[in-house]
């Protein structure tokens, strides 16, 4: 649609002001090449002028070669016209340079595998909501979240986590970046927030970028180490109990308590408690979440569908103790939620009706077999100095710790001139680097199975040479 303001024409008559609009939209770019112009009757209407207003207009623009008319199909924007003024395409620079096509295999992207999404039955859900909800799904959706989305993720977390949860405290959002914007709003504004060191890196990428005052605690063999902890002078803490990425630890019984206690010392501490992969455990049943054991109502729990389900679904979700919520609905309520209605739904369904459960299943077996494959892999490569493994008992890496003299940028550079892309456990530090050398992270979710025995050989090569050398 081309609407012009015609009031301000400043003296030209119609079709000159018509004229020079058009051209100037050509010029720039505005009005692509090759593209097809409204009809003359439909561009009259739509900026009540005369049809001969723009058959004059169009005939200008034809006779200086800005537009081309073609017998019984209109009018067309001269496809090799050609002017310094036309915007140019502008060339972004990849943040990511190292493209994910070109490894011949790639242990440092922790996703979930897209092959393995249930397409079939999210498809076959999909349209039952559709059909059922119709004119609803295109309506405003819910402040908080859709109340059957929250109500299925309640009865979830309670039996799944042991958690007691009312629907009415669970926030859905897009994507846990959106829902920690949110959450920072609510906490004390001088508030210093904790990561673990090693741990997870756009946390506290989110923090710089949301500008909060943030440090780190060290991470001790059994979660986090409390003393580093207090001296860091933090008042909310950023957790993994259930599984930490990328040292795969499990915060023991007794550090849950320590770190309880820690939190009812003072009504400005907070605890974040992410469990973001807390699904993917082989062996045993989950540790009960720290939000279900706190009395105090100062734990905040997230979760996420992008790695049960996939990221290009954006559903994420926090659930806020009472006062928090309290004042988010309170302060926020005048945003709309972000997630779209028909996912929300879809969601909802895909959990009450047992297919969550069911694609979580599949997805368990799956990566337990990928995990074992590579772990036996790596063990029958005799050129990989493996000094240990760990990490099959829950996620989707492992942990391999080498008996090597080779710095971890060493490393990382010969194993990316054999097509593969590594992170050392030394790269999720902030400080206590050497602490953590000699140990590759390997997430594994990717990894094709048939070819784990052909980068295990070829990871091997890495350190063919100093094999050679200590044998001389």
């Amino acid at each position: 649609m081309l609407i012009y303001d015609l009031e301000q024409r400043d003296g030209k008559s119609k079709y000159e002001y018509l004229y020079q609009c058009l051209k100037e939209d050509i010029l720039n770019g505005k009005l692509a090449e090759g593209e097809k112009m409204p009809s003359k009757r439909q561009l009259a209407k739509e900026n009540g002028i005369s049809v001969r207003t723009v058959i004059n207009a169009y005939e200008q623009l034809q006779m200086e070669g800005y537009l081309q008319s073609r017998e019984r199909s209109g009018y067309y924007v001269v496809s090799d016209f050609d002017s310094p003024l036309r915007y140019q395409k502008i060339t972004i620079p990849d943040p990511t340079p190292e493209k994910e096509e070109k490894w011949v295999a790639d242990f440092a992207s922790n996703t979930t595998v897209y092959e393995k999404f249930p397409f079939s039955m999210w498809t076959k859900v999909m349209r039952q909501v559709l059909g059922d909800y119709n004119l609803h799904l295109i309506m405003r959706g819910e402040f908080l979240g859709s109340p059957e989305l929250r109500y299925e993720i309640a009865k979830y977390l309670y039996h799944n986590r042991s958690m007691v949860v009312s629907p009415d405290c669970i926030v859905i959002g897009t994507g846990i970046e959106y829902l920690y914007s949110k959450l920072i709003g609510l906490l004390p504004e001088h508030a210093v927030y904790a990561v673990e060191n090693p741990g997870y890196r756009k946390i506290r990428l989110i923090y710089e970028e949301l500008g909060v005052k943030w440090t780190w605690t060290s991470m001790a063999e059994n979660g986090i180490h409390m003393g580093s902890l207090r001296s860091s002078q933090a008042t909310v803490v950023h957790t993994s109990p259930e599984h930490h990425y990328p040292l795969g630890t499990v915060m023991s019984a007794r550090r849950r308590q320590e770190l309880l206690k820690w939190l009812e010392e003072s009504e400005e501490h907070y605890i974040i408690e992410d469990d973001y992969d807390c699904e993917f455990r082989y062996n045993g049943h989950s540790i009960p979440a720290l939000f279900g054991l706190d009395t105090s109502g100062r734990v905040i729990y997230m979760n996420t569908f992008s790695k049960t389900l996939s990221p290009g679904i954006r559903i994420s979700y926090m659930v806020l103790p009472p006062k928090l919520l309290e004042r988010y609905v309170n302060s926020a309520n005048f945003f709309s939620n972000t997630s779209s209605n028909l996912e929300q739904h879809t969601l909802a369904r895909f959990l009450r009706d047992g297919y969550f459960d069911r694609h979580l299943n599949r997805l368990r077996k799956y990566y337990l077999s990928q995990g074992e494959k590579l772990k036996h892999a790596i063990e029958c490569t005799p050129t990989i100095p493996v000094e240990e493994i760990v990490g099959m008992e829950t996620g989707t890496h492992l942990l391999v710790k080498l008996h090597t003299e080779l710095p971890d940028a060493e490393v990382k550079r010969r194993a990316q001139d054999r097509g593969i892309h590594l992170c050392c456990l030394s790269e999720f530090c902030i400080e206590e680097q050497k602490r953590y050398e000699h140990v590759l992270v390997l997430n594994y979710s990717g990894m094709e199975e048939e070819r784990m025995q052909e980068v295990a050989e070829l990871l091997g090569g890495v350190f063919d040479s100093e094999i050679a050398e200590k044998r001389e």
